[in-house]
This record gives structure tokens, C-alpha cells and sequence, in this order.
């Protein structure tokens, strides 16, 4: 907002660049927690990694799948992680305890799934058949009705015969309704208790419906269609005292409705509003994933080439295009939106995941009201009493009855950890306590220390130790320990086998400054008469070697 008042004709800021990629197994999926702290993978090997968003770190990871993960889906207080793969299960994770919940064998490889607000239910959507709703608590699964419309314009009923449909579900904010886009070109508006019809909203054009999101309050919905056109609607609360239908009633009502092109078949007000419509003229691209931006002024579309990593930034007020980002020659998987930042994260199809930022640039006049940015160097003038202190008597009067009122305050209380509000008052009411962050766990094992080198078993004893590299030559050498004799032992041959009078290993002085492992072992006295016995044995063969050097002066 402060941005705006700065300069009005300039947007927001937007993501413009690659900022930093996470690579942990081919990612096929992402989804984000309520606050954005943390981000959860689908990957290929079956597994899920969460990562930590603020130190780009490896949080947690569970394996519940055998085939890939096609979607992941956060509950509110961030606890609990839904997946859903190819192998037709769906698992409900508890990352506080890193157990899984629930798991659920469906009759479908899954592609879509929607956790409820309470963790106990989820819809999960098919590539070929209607979606379905698990209960985990009772570990039941009822297919939600759909009524398929066959035909175009004046021609258009309702089919008899919908398992072979397509459609894709979600929950709205609250869990009390359920939007449900089908191949034919509507979207479904269902009460998610009694499964009733209420409203059915036909997309202009009759194009399949691709994916559907709602933004973070739920007053929003984009659709993503068949025919390379992103559609944005305002959805509307239904009110207590619109009817609802069942699938044998909607079948009736729709053969007697006045066939519309767009818009509401069932009731004169719909529950979903066209708003705007994005498209590419140029290029005419499908597109793989679209994503609503934090303040939701922004719909973000990522396109369908094979090697290609563009998306396109779109403004959801005006409907102008403001920015296409161009990555890497990969092309694009899944997108998201982080909750709170001007941050864009992409997986493309080599499995990597990209976060696009900003380029932050430095505003001085930011920090300062009057602060004045030059254009070349200025002579600075100083005042005549700019740097003299003529403090007046009421303002040190006032200064010092402020600081003595702040002085007693009373006790302050630094153990109440205060949750700090990142939403609306509407939005953050009855949340309860949410889970944020994740303890970074560390999977690959610490490096083990190298074995020497020609080490025999007769040098591989539970009393030896193993010195570091030592540089021969120049080199300083592994002090001895205290407390005892050390031998060199196992010593790493040269190239000639041979060692010198100093214990190590030459070859026509060319192994000097080569870096060797030496072992040495430590021999320790067993009792303190022993301890003495060798220290006498010492001194003997000093006083052998004195003794020695004198007879060899006389002689000379």
C-alpha cells in the first residue's frame, strides 16, 4: 500500500529472477502451509520431503507412497499432510509425530486431492471417474453426483451414463461447500454434508475444466480451461433459502431449463461471477498450473511447452499482462504462490524447484522523509549553529519526566510467547494453535575417517590411533603423546618399498613433501614398577651413549 502512494503508476513488486533452487528427488507436486514456512514435495520415488522455506533446508520426510505423488494438500493448523499417488492410495501424515495417520485404497490412480478443514475427510479426484469423498473416521468412500450435460447449445441434456467423466474437486474455506469443474464445461456448486446440488455454472464455450484453486479467503476461484483461456470468478455464498436438488431432480430441472450459453443453469443469480479472462494471444499456450498471488491483485500462469520454463504475471484488477519470466529450457510441472511474500515457486520437469524473487533495490528516500538523492557532488555549506546545543530548559524538563514514566512500567514478562497475527481478523479467528516449523533433521550418515593405506591385520588393534596425514619434508610431524613410547607402525610404503634411517619412505628423495598416513601405537606402562623398570632402562642407554662419545673424543 505504501508502495502505491510513492508512485501509483507503478505496481508492486514482482518476481523477475531465479533466486535459488531446491533439489531433493524428482519433485512432481509442491503445496505450502498456511503461513509459508514450510513447503511439501511430491516426489517421484513415492516419497514426500518438506522443506524449510527460511533456511532452505530439509525438514522432514515420509515415504507413504509406492508410485509417484500427484498432490499434496496441508490442513489448517499445519499438522497433518494428505498425499495422494498412482498407486490409488491417499495417506493422511502426522508430522509432529512423523507417523502416518490414515492410508486409504481407493479404485483409482488419484490426481487431485482436497483436505477438509477438519482432518477427518478428503476428496479425491481421478484421472477417469467421478471424485470421491473419504471419511478416515469411518473409513468409508462415497462418489460425489455429477450430472454430465451431452450435446451443444439447443442440443444440450443431461447424460445418462458418467463413468467416464472427468472432473476435478475441492473444498472451499469453510469445508461447507465443494466446487467440482467437470470435462464438459461446468462447474458444480454441492453441499458437502447432504451432497445436495445447488447451483450448476456453465463455462463459456463448454471447454474441460484443467484445475481449479480458490485464493486464501475462498471469495475467488480460477479455472483453468481446455481452451488456453484462465477464467476468474467471484464466488458468491449461496443463501439458506435456495433450493437444493438431487441428481434425479437436477436431471429434470435441466431438460426443462433455457439452455444459456454461460452462467447459472439452475437459478437467475449464480454463485460464480466471470470476472476476467487470461489468455496469451500470441502464442496460444495451454496452460499447466495457474496460482492466485498474496494480496490476490495477481494470477500467475504457468504455460504447457515441453521446453520451455515461461510464466505469465497477469493484473486480476485492470486484466493487463505485467511480466513474463523465463527459466531455465525445462518445462513446468506444478507453481504456487507463497502466502505472505512476493515469491513464485516453480517445479519443472527435471524435478527441480525454483524460487523467483525480486531484485530488491536500494531506496534511500525510504529510510529518511527528506532525504534528497543527488545526481552528481554537492558543496555542503555547514550552518552557523548547526552543531551548537542550545537545549532549551522545558525540553530537557519533558525528556526526563518521559523516562521516568518508562521507567515504571512494573514487570515485564518475557515467557508468554505471543502468537503474532499475519492475517486479517477473519481470517485468523478460530485457527487455535498451528504448527509453523519443523525441527531440520540430518539423513546422510557423518563421513568415516580414512583407513591407512597396506594396513595388515596384524596392525589392526583396539589400543592404535590414527594420526592424521603428515607432510614429510618441511613439514612439522604429529607430536607423540604424553605418557609413554610411541613406535611407527604400519607405515604407508613409496613406490621403491624402501625407507629411510628416520622411518620413512623414499625414492630417490622424491617422496619428500608427499603427504603419508602413519599409525602409531601406544604403549602404555601396565603398573608403575613396570613404568619405572623402563624409565631406568632409559637412562642406562643415555648414560651407554654419553659414555660413548667421550671414549670418541679421546681418541681423536
Amino acid at each position: 500500500m505504501n508502495r502505491r502512494l510513492l508512485d501509483p503508476f507503478q505496481s508492486v513488486e514482482l518476481p523477475e529472477t531465479i533466486e535459488e533452487f531446491l533439489d531433493d528427488g524428482i519433485a512432481q507436486c509442491i503445496a505450502f502451509n498456511r503461513r509459508g514456512t514450510l513447503l511439501a514435495a511430491g516426489c517421484a520415488d513415492g516419497q514426500v520431503v518438506i522443506w524449510d522455506i527460511e533456511t532452505r533446508g530439509v525438514a522432514q520426510r515420509c515415504a507413504p507412497h509406492s508410485m509417484p505423488v500427484t498432490s499434496v494438500a496441508w490442513s489448517k493448523d499445519g499438522c497433518m499432510l494428505l498425499s495422494g499417488s498412482l498407486d490409488k492410495c491417499v495417506c493422511l501424515w502426522d508430522l509432529q509425530q512423523n507417523v502416518q495417520e490414515h492410508q486409504m485404497k481407493l479404485d483409482g490412480a488419484v490426481v487431485h486431492v482436497s483436505l477438509h478443514p477438519e482432518p477427518s475427510k478428503c476428496i479425491a479426484s481421478f484421472a477417469v471417474g467421478p471424485p470421491v469423498v473419504a471419511d478416515f473416521a469411518t473409513d468409508t468412500v462415497k462418489p460425489l453426483p455429477a450430472v454430465v450435460m451431452e450435446g451443444e447449445g439447443k442440443n444440450s441434456k443431461p447424460a445418462a451414463n458418467h463413468s467416464m467423466m472427468t472432473a476435478i474437486a475441492l473444498y472451499d474455506k469453510a469445508g461447507d461447500l465443494i466446487y467440482m469443474g467437470q470435462s464438459k464445461g461446468t462447474v458444480t456448486v454441492l453441499d458437502s454434508v447432504s451432497l445436495k446440488f445447488l447451483d450448476v455454472v456453465k463455462v463459456p464455450g463448454g471447454s474441460r475444466i484443467v484445475s481449479m484453486i480458490l485464493n486464501r479467503r475462498g471469495t475467488r476461484l480460477l479455472v483453468n480451461c481446455y481452451d488456453r483461456v484462465v477464467r476468474l470468478y467471484e464466488t458468491c455464498q449461496p443463501g439458506k433459502r435456495r433450493r437444493s436438488y438431487t441428481a434425479a431432480d437436477l436431471k429434470t430441472r435441466l431438460a426443462s431449463a433455457k439452455v444459456t450459453k454461460q452462467g447459472s443453469l439452475v437459478h437467475e443469480d449464480a454463485s460464480l461471477k466471470l470476472l476476467r479472462e487470461f489468455r496469451n494471444e500470441v502464442e496460444r499456450w495451454q496452460w499447466r498450473g495457474v496460482a492466485f498471488s498474496n494480496d490476490d491483485e495477481h494470477v500467475i500462469g504457468a504455460s504447457n511447452a515441453k521446453n520451455e520454463h515461461i510464466m505469465y504475471v497477469w493484473n486480476a484488477v485492470v486484466g493487463n499482462l505485467e511480466r513474463i519470466l523465463e527459466g531455465p529450457k525445462e518445462g513446468a510441472l506444478d507453481l504456487l504462490w507463497h502466502p505472505l511474500r512476493s515469491c513464485v515457486v516453480s517445479v519443472s520437469t527435471t524435478g527441480k524447484i525454483y524460487l523467483w524473487a525480486p531484485i530488491y533495490r536500494e531506496n534511500w528516500s525510504a529510510f529518511a522523509p527528506d532525504f534528497e538523492e543527488l545526481e552528481e557532488n554537492r558543496e555542503y555549506v555547514e550552518r552557523e549553529d548547526e552543531f551548537d546545543i542550545n537545549e532549551r530548559e522545558e525540553d530537557r524538563l519533558a525528556a526526563a519526566a518521559a523516562a521516568n514514566a518508562a521507567g515504571d512500567d512494573g514487570e515485564v514478562d518475557i515467557m508468554t510467547v505471543e502468537d503474532e497475527p499475519f492475517f486479517s481478523s477473519d481470517e485468523e479467528e478460530g485457527q487455535g494453535q498451528q504448527l509453523h516449523y519443523l525441527p531440520v533433521s540430518i539423513h546422510k550418515p557423518l563421513p568415516k575417517p580414512a583407513a591407512n593405506l597396506e594396513a595388515g591385520p596384524d596392525d589392526m588393534e583396539e589400543d592404535e590411533e590414527a594420526i592424521p596425514a603428515v607432510r614429510l619434508g618441511n613439514a612439522d610431524r604429529e607430536p607423540s603423546q604424553s605418557g609413554g613410547d610411541s613406535d611407527a607402525e604400519g607405515l604407508a610404503p613409496s613406490h621403491s618399498g624402501q625407507y629411510d634411517g628416520a622411518g620413512l619412505s623414499t625414492e630417490d628423495g622424491a617422496a619428500r613433501g608427499r603427504s603419508v598416513k602413519l599409525k602409531v601405537k601406544l604403549k602404555e606402562p601396565s603398573t608403575r614398577q613396570e613404568g619405572q623398570q623402563e624409565q631406568q632402562t632409559d637412562n642406562q642407554q643415555d648414560v651407554r651413549i654419553l659414555g660413548g662419545q667421550k671414549k670418541k673424543r679421546r681418541r681423536q
